[in-house]
């Protein structure tokens, strides 16, 4: 028995104890000799008298549970082999218990007589192997020390009591304080007093160093950045740490510090970079989703704060040499109220956007403060630091965008490329407004001009015609009464006709009459009284169609207005046919004239009132099918797929994608 593996079993469970000495000592072989005990305070306490080779700790004993058994095992009982042997079979804590130190993680459930055995012996021999080296190793520590002590990695030892009994010299480089100052400190106080508060997150940081020491664990890494002083860079650092399990500083720590600068630096210009890239998407398309100048002026400065942070901004919009400041952003607010008189003002008499324009590229001035040329403004708008660029297009440059920022030196060579990426974007939206706005000012002038001529050719020559007759009745009142009576019966048709022209200029003033009555309504008020003059006659076949949207009655009012005026100019017909037909699924106009007809493929494919009316349906998803040939007339047909059908639609188009 002398040489047999003297194993001592912790096991408060008679069964399953039962079971292990079946296993290792049923066989009469004197190899083993087991000691059984039910508490880790048993197990403790034998130890000190009788020493085992091998210890079989369950984890779920009556004086301690978990992995906390195996920890103060390995405090209580050191320098031991122990094979955990429990009935939780979990990896993740078998993964720990042999992080901590266990030889093996054995589930009970798992093992027979053979398996045992087995771990038992080869559990002895990495102990033996693990034992000898760290021995071997602390042969060595005055050449491990020189070697730490060269290390770009900064180490500190901890002993038992947390104090300091060990650093590098990479330490001092990293936290700017010499060994003498930390050196038989208690590290508590010296996070507390004179570590943290080198650290960007010093509450963040003393909470986890604090939180590893009262628990004793391992911790996983994690970052912090030194912020700079007189005696230290800014850098980032990757702190690690562990408990000392073996060896003169058992129950003490190691902790190390990764200078992971370069990769940190790398990793935030790729951050940054693919910030921009989204800014400027996230720019391209608000900038796409609107033609309203002052909404695009609004959106520029909303999202350049997303390409180059900044305290307040401007846009300027250039006439030659003439700037109108055309809005201003401070503090989040957007100003959208007419500019003053005043804020329309000479280039030359802004000097930054003059010298943007000059060399034709981003202006960056770190303090406006301390140039004269700026000094009194920058002082009276508390602004130092400045950034600014031409909005250039196609070689012109139709503005200027301009960032303040209260700090000095805000900003940076970085900020001037993105702001010059920015500004392209920019340009195009600026000009695709201002185009936007011109067309509508022309649409709004030739619907003026429009208005006159059918004011002219309508009303006025017919109260002229109402004028003459009028006074033709008056000479032949008392010659010839009946003749006198029939041209105020035809006065009187002609004012009917007159005050239903000018009810439909009045349409063309106040679209918003459109809507109040249905469309069948719409089209007999509206329509047929004017038609008198007209040179064909109108039929109206119109089915009751409940109420539209009013934009889509308004389309089809305006189309069929439109198709008429076409007729009347165009056709040389006798008759038109309107007809209206509401079905379950779509509403469908159609208008059919006897005129001359035109041939398709020599049709001027631009004709404006054609292109009118067909942007008319596009705007309310309608399609428009024009049909003519000499001599045959002109058919037209509009469909308008009702809404609830235009989401079944869309429904099934995403289905079948």
């Amino acid at each position: 028995m002398d040489n047999a593996i003297r194993i001592l079993l912790i096991e408060d469970n008679p069964g399953d104890a039962g079971l292990i000495r079946t296993m290792l000592l049923d066989h009469g072989s004197p190899e083993f000799a087991l000691h059984r005990v039910e508490t880790l305070h048993e197990a403790v306490l034998y130890s000190r008298e009788q020493p085992a080779d091998v210890i079989l700790l369950d984890l779920s004993l009556p004086d301690s549970t978990g992995i906390d058994t195996l920890l103060k095992a390995l405090t209580d009982i050191p320098d031991k082999a122990i094979i955990v042997l429990t009935g939780f079979d979990d990896q993740r804590l078998g993964v720990q218990a042999v992080q901590m130190g266990a030889q093996d993680y054995l589930v009970k459930d798992d093992i027979d007589s053979k398996l045992l055995r087995r771990a038992i012996r080869y559990a002895i021999e990495r102990h033996r192997t693990e034992t000898a080296l760290r021995r071997s190793e602390e042969a060595y520590r005055s050449l491990i020390d020189d070697v730490f002590d060269t290390s770009m990695v900064a180490v500190i030892i901890l002993n038992k009591s947390l104090e300091t009994v060990w650093c590098n010299e990479a330490m001092e480089i990293y936290f700017g304080i010499e060994r003498g100052q930390i050196l038989g400190e208690d590290k508590r106080w010296l996070i507390d007093n004179k570590l943290k508060c080198i650290f960007a997150d010093p509450d963040d940081y003393a909470a986890r160093l604090f939180a590893a020491y009262d628990e004793e664990t391992y911790m996983d890494r994690f970052e912090c950045r030194v912020v700079p002083d007189f005696n230290r860079q800014e850098r980032w650092l990757e702190h690690w740490s562990q408990p000392i399990r073996t060896g003169i500083f058992a129950g003490g720590r190691i902790e190390q510090y990764n200078d992971i600068t370069d990769r940190k630096d790398l990793q935030f210009a790729e951050q940054e970079q693919r910030r921009f890239a989204e800014a400027l998407r996230d720019t391209a398309a608000a900038l796409s989703a609107t033609l309203d100048l002052d909404e695009v002026l609004d959106r520029i400065l909303v999202n350049v704060e997303l390409v180059v942070p900044h305290d307040t901004a401007s846009i300027t919009l250039q006439e030659g040499v003439e700037v109108l400041v055309a809005r201003h952003r401070t503090d989040i607010v957007l100003d959208t109220q007419e500019m003053e008189a005043e804020n329309n003002l000479h280039l030359e008499n802004i000097p930054m956007q003059y010298l943007a324009e000059k060399i034709d590229r981003v202006v960056i001035i770190e303090d406006l403060q301390t140039e004269p040329t700026f000094a009194s403004a920058a002082k009276k708008a508390n602004v130092h630091a400045y950034a600014g660029i031409p909005i250039r297009l196609e070689e012109k440059v139709i503005g200027f965008i301009n960032l303040f920022a209260q700090k000095p030196a805000a900003f940076k060579a970085e900020d001037g490329a993105r702001l010059e990426a920015f500004a392209a974007q920019s340009a195009i939206a600026i000009k695709n407004a201002q185009l936007y706005r011109q067309s509508q000012e022309l649409a709004a002038l030739e619907e003026r001009q429009r208005l006159a001529r059918d004011l002219h050719d309508s009303v006025s020559q017919t109260l002229f015609t109402c004028s003459v007759m009028a006074e033709s009745s008056l000479r032949r009142w008392e010659k010839d009464p009946a003749r006198a009576r029939e041209l105020m019966q035809e006065i009187h048709g002609l004012t009917i006709t007159a005050l239903s022209e000018m009810r439909i200029l009045l349409l063309e003033l106040r679209p918003e009459a459109l809507t109040k009555v249905g469309l069948k309504q719409l089209f007999e008020q509206y329509l047929v009284p004017i038609q008198s003059r007209r040179g064909f006659n109108l039929i109206m076949e119109i089915d009751e169609v409940p109420a539209l949207p009013p934009k889509v009655q308004i389309a089809f009012y305006r189309i069929a207005q439109e198709a008429l005026n076409n007729v009347d100019k165009h056709a040389n017909a006798t008759q038109v046919t309107i007809t209206v037909r509401n079905y379950h699924d779509h509403l469908e106009l159609m208008i059919h004239d006897n005129g001359v007809g035109f041939n398709e493929a020599t049709r001027n494919a631009t004709s404006m009132g054609l292109n009118i009316m067909r942007e008319r349906g596009e705007a309310i998803n309608a399609t428009l099918h024009i049909g003519s040939a000499i001599g045959q007339g002109t058919h037209m047909t509009l469909n308008w797929l009702k809404e609830d059908h235009q989401r079944d639609k869309t429904y099934e188009r995403k289905s079948g994608d």
